[in-house]
């Protein structure tokens, strides 16, 4: 639980866990020699078209998000008032430009370690399917907070690690990672409403 005198608490944490996933792919990547560079834009051309795939990308998650919260299916109901709880536990009062760097060092940091270094070590290591496969694996038991939700990330995860491996591009997925936890950041953190019998 946060202590109610400091409610930047969950802020700090998410900073701190995103940001060292970073770091942690970027040591990562440095000892497995995983070439990092080699999925990101070379120029702005490039650059522009991955910001216009991520954004695009993410509209189908946004369509999954957009049922998740309006479904009256038992299991996905219980899933939104467990992530609600959890996002108003953590970020009670926190700001857009907050709800921003959160969803910036969450897209950056999740895709460098799950889709940059494992999925593309596992994928040397093995084949493309099997790669994507164990890499969303990791990715939903990462964020298991309940059952359906490590199944929805482990979708989520394999549709990041599919664009990926399609498009050999990390900048794309990091937007359309960091663009839906920013959208559903501000839609929890803003609108929460009690759950309609």
């Amino acid at each position: 639980m946060n202590d109610p005198n400091e409610p930047n608490n969950g802020f700090k944490m998410a900073v701190l866990v995103e940001g060292g996933l970073a770091i942690a792919a970027l040591v990562f990547a440095w000892l497995f020699g995983t070439p990092l560079r080699e999925f990101m834009p070379s120029g702005s051309r490039e650059a522009v078209a991955a910001c216009l795939r991520g954004t695009l990308a993410t509209l189908p998650l946004l369509a999954a998000f957009w049922w998740l919260v309006h479904s009256r299916l038992p299991a996905l109901r219980e899933l939104r008032a467990q992530v609600e709880g959890v996002i108003h536990e953590l970020f009670p009062t926190a700001s857009i430009a907050q709800l921003v760097l959160i969803a910036v060092l969450a897209g950056v940091g999740e895709e460098l370690l799950f889709r940059g270094v494992l999925q593309s070590k596992i994928t040397v290591w093995t084949t493309p399917f099997i790669g994507i496969v164990l890499t969303s694996l990791l990715f939903g038991a990462a964020h298991a907070l309940s059952k359906t939700y490590f199944v929805f990330a482990i979708f989520v995860g394999g549709y990041l690690g599919w664009f990926t491996l399609y498009y050999h591009d990390l900048f794309a997925p990091m937007m359309t990672h960091a663009l839906y936890d920013f959208v559903a950041l501000v839609y929890l953190t803003r609108h929460r409403k009690p759950l309609a019998a």
